[in-house]
């Protein structure tokens, strides 16, 4: 893999739907969110059927927790039909679903219930599952196919068509032997056309990607081929990451699940730890651009300057001070100093209210395994956006 240099544009951001970002928490039951993670259950012979066990479970757990029936009872409809693996998370609220998204195999299952809805797992899948674009390339024809941020739609395909440089094979006879080597000499493009036709296909690529928003560009089949494309990719999108080598399916990329999983893990795994070292340098510079500790990070939320929310895994063992949500989503105060409003305030968990501020400024959210590196012991971390905390 080649070093991230733009690591905020390797990573996903989890998006709030209208109905979400519109929720405003309340003191009464009704108010009250669910938040509910349920695991694909083993089953080889009716894996629908316990699906929908499974999350006839979860609602009753909801209710007993405290949840007002008709939002309990609209996991459900969320629940869907059950994906290969991983889970499902459903935000509940007020007797409807405000939102439903994939989580990756290993995700806990849960069920929360709360002023506000528990989105710190979601958020952190979601950056590492970005929006990106895979290119199948041959000798006779390339495929773009563009795929948005957690792949919540269908994917996009744009297929390159015909391209400037491409000749007729003078030998469509030649064994396949002859077809191996370097593209202008044993394939359909003279000398003159395979840069055209790279240039061509590049094209097509920044096309696709400025669609969806991406940043990543990942490439199976001729390595010739997807070596000269990448050569005309603009700076932030270039180079090509190969992922499979060899004939190529026509017909997409869903046979290229598993290398796409491995290779989107490998880059957002490199742009966590280019940001951490970011936050590390940033943290101790002259005019820090980034803060560290609870109380320093919510005011940077407060203030909407957080492009970048840093929380360590057992963030929730610190939920042990008075936290409070003011009236604005991002106004979340940390401690004895509230959010300068208390007739508006409403008590809520600290990694709950945290990720909630972040997200309604469209930050990034990372999780990290512990407490050491860029977190320097502190529970929770911010990058700032204008690059000096005031």
């Amino acid at each position: 893999m080649v070093a991230i240099e733009r690591p905020l544009l390797r990573l996903g951001r989890l998006e709030l739907d209208a109905g979400l970002r519109a929720l405003r928490p309340g003191p009464a039951v009704s108010d009250l969110v669910v938040t509910a993670a349920v695991e694909v259950p083993v089953s080889g012979s009716e894996p629908q059927y316990a699906w929908e066990v499974a999350w006839a479970d979860a609602v009753r757990e909801a209710e007993a927790l405290g949840a007002d029936q008709r939002t309990a009872q609209a996991l459900a409809a969320g629940s869907g039909v059950v994906p290969a693996d991983g889970s499902r998370v459903v935000v509940a609220a007020r007797g409807e679903v405000l939102l439903t998204r994939w989580l990756p195999p290993g995700t806990v299952g849960s069920v929360r219930v709360g002023p506000l809805p528990h989105l710190r797992e979601a958020a952190a899948a979601a950056a590492r599952r970005p929006a990106y674009v895979v290119v199948l390339a041959d000798r006779d024809d390339a495929v773009v196919i563009a795929h948005v941020a957690g792949d919540l739609r269908p994917a996009g395909r744009y297929d390159v068509g015909a391209r400037p440089g491409t000749h007729p094979d003078p030998h469509p006879d030649r064994p396949p032997a002859l077809h191996h080597g370097e593209r202008h000499l044993t394939g359909s493009e003279p000398l003159g056309g395979g840069e055209r036709n790279a240039a061509f296909t590049a094209g097509r690529v920044a096309e696709a990607a400025a669609s969806v928003g991406a940043h990543i560009v990942l490439g199976a089949g001729d390595q010739h081929i997807l070596d000269a494309v990448g050569k005309h990719l603009p700076g932030s999108l270039g180079p090509v990451i190969t992922i499979a080598s060899g004939p190529v399916p026509g017909d997409g990329d869903e046979r290229l699940g598993a290398e796409i999983t491995a290779a989107l893990d490998e880059i957002t795994g490199e742009a966590i730890s280019a940001v951490g070292d970011l936050v590390s340098s940033a943290a101790t510079a002259p005019e820090p651009g980034a803060v560290r500790g609870i109380e320093a990070v919510a005011r940077q939320l407060a203030e909407q300057q957080v492009a970048v929310l840093l929380v360590a895994s057992d963030l929730s063992q610190d939920d042990g001070s008075d936290y409070r949500l003011g009236s604005s989503p991002t106004q979340f105060g940390a401690g004895d100093a509230g959010t300068g409003d208390a007739s508006t305030e409403i008590p809520v968990p600290l990694e709950d209210g945290l990720v909630w501020a972040a997200l309604h400024q469209d930050a990034i959210v990372v999780q990290l395994p512990d407490r050491s590196g860029p977190l320097a012991g502190q529970p929770a971390a911010a990058l700032l956006r204008r690059g000096a905390a005031s």
